[in-house]
């Protein structure tokens, strides 16, 4: 995560969108000692909206004061986080890991990619973005 996050920080900012909560989260960020890296942080317990529902993806463009054709959202779960995020407007990036989907047909919308080592290449064949980052 660390080297995607650091290929990444010039030119994209980072965000956290979780259905857990911040009780969970914040801990879980800082022993992987990523939590400095994000410039927003939001679950569910504290929003009272959770993925796939747009107003989940919504908030987190707001807190971010991007449009949602401005925010790439990148998660494992098709269903939750890739048709999700597609739905609202972001372009989505679902991580399969596995590199097989079991889940039935495919979700059509999110990018496929089996590593985050890939999404360099996504984010920059994609112009849409280019909101400078925070992190300087």
């Amino acid at each position: 995560m660390l080297p995607v996050l650091d290929a990444l920080a010039a030119t994209h900012r980072h965000a956290v969108l979780s259905n857990s909560s911040l009780i969970v989260q914040d801990p879980k960020l800082r022993a992987l000692g990523v939590y400095d890296r994000f410039e927003v942080i939001l679950c569910a317990a504290e929003l009272g909206v959770s993925k796939p529902e747009a107003g989940a993806f919504l908030a987190a463009c707001d807190a971010l004061q991007l449009t949602p054709d401005q925010v790439a959202y990148v998660g494992d779960h098709p269903e939750i986080d890739g048709r999700g995020a597609a739905d609202a407007g972001l372009l989505s990036v679902w991580i399969d890991r596995g590199g097989v989907y079991t889940g039935g047909d495919a979700p059509t919308g999110p990018h496929r990619i089996a590593s985050l080592a890939e999404l360099p290449m996504i984010l920059g064949s994609d112009t849409r973005f280019g909101a400078p980052s925070t992190f300087r």
